[in-house]
């Protein structure tokens, strides 16, 4: 069983440290995570988030949300955010 887990981790890590750039590039899209938790545990407001099947348990009550949402950020809140980095290395 090591064995077979040892081929495997070294399969998994060959491409990180053979010598083909790894293809990461920046991402410009402006798009981060937002995580939403919904928990209605004890809410008597029927949950509607949800579509999937029932667990016929407490799981039922809770549930995250993950969407990959565009962040805007003004130029004004951009430069000001600057001008504070800049007055922080100082």
């Amino acid at each position: 069983v090591l064995e077979a887990d040892a081929g495997a981790a070294a399969a998994a890590v060959t491409p990180f440290i053979s010598g083909a750039p790894a293809g990461a590039a920046m991402d410009k899209s402006a798009k981060a995570p937002q995580i939403t938790i919904f928990d209605h545990r004890g809410c008597s407001r029927a949950p509607k988030e949800s579509t999937g099947a029932k667990a016929n348990g407490p799981e039922d009550e809770m549930m995250v949300k993950v969407a990959s949402t565009k962040v805007a950020v003004s130029e004004a809140d951009a430069a000001k955010a600057l001008q504070e980095f800049i007055a922080f290395e100082k």
